[in-house]
C-alpha cells in the first residue's frame, strides 16, 4: 500500500468510506493508514477559525495561537489590523510562509465581513507605483 503524502496530523477528513461524519486525522501509521477522530472538540482543537488542512501540526498550533490572541478583541477592524501586524512580522521568516498564507486568507475573510481594509501594511518596494 502506498503511503499517503501530504496528510498531516489535524487535517480535516470530510468523510471516509462508509463513515459520513467529518473528522480530523489524529494519527498516521507507517502502513499509510490514518486514524480519524470525529469528536467535534478534537476537530475544533485544530480548526478553530478556518480549515487549516495543509499546515503541519506545529503550524496549526502557531496559526491558532496567533488568532486566539487576536480574536479576544471584538472589533473586526482591530482584528484585521492585528492580523496584518502578524503577517508583516512573519513574512520575513521562510519557515512561516504557510502560516502567513493562512493568515492572509483569514484576513481576507474578515475584510469581506467588515468591509474595511488594514490601516497599514508592508509590501515590496517594487510593487509601489508612483
Amino acid at each position: 500500500m502506498n503511503q499517503i503524502k501530504g496528510v498531516n496530523i489535524g487535517d480535516i477528513v470530510s468523510r471516509s468510506g462508509n463513515y459520513t461524519e467529518p473528522g480530523v486525522v489524529v494519527e498516521k501509521n507507517k502502513n499509510g493508514s490514518v486514524i480519524v477522530d470525529t469528536e467535534p472538540m478534537v476537530i475544533n482543537q485544530y480548526h478553530r477559525y478556518t480549515n487549516t488542512s495543509g499546515l503541519s501540526e506545529d503550524e496549526k498550533a502557531k496559526f491558532n495561537g496567533i488568532l486566539d490572541q487576536i480574536y479576544q478583541k471584538t472589533n473586526e477592524v482591530e482584528r484585521i489590523n492585528d492580523i496584518q501586524v502578524e503577517i508583516d512580522q512573519l513574512r520575513t521568516q521562510p519557515a512561516s510562509q504557510n502560516v502567513v498564507r493562512y493568515l492572509r486568507n483569514q484576513q481576507a475573510f474578515l475584510i469581506r465581513e467588515a468591509r474595511d481594509l488594514p490601516r497599514t501594511y508592508q509590501t515590496d518596494e517594487r510593487f509601489v507605483k508612483g
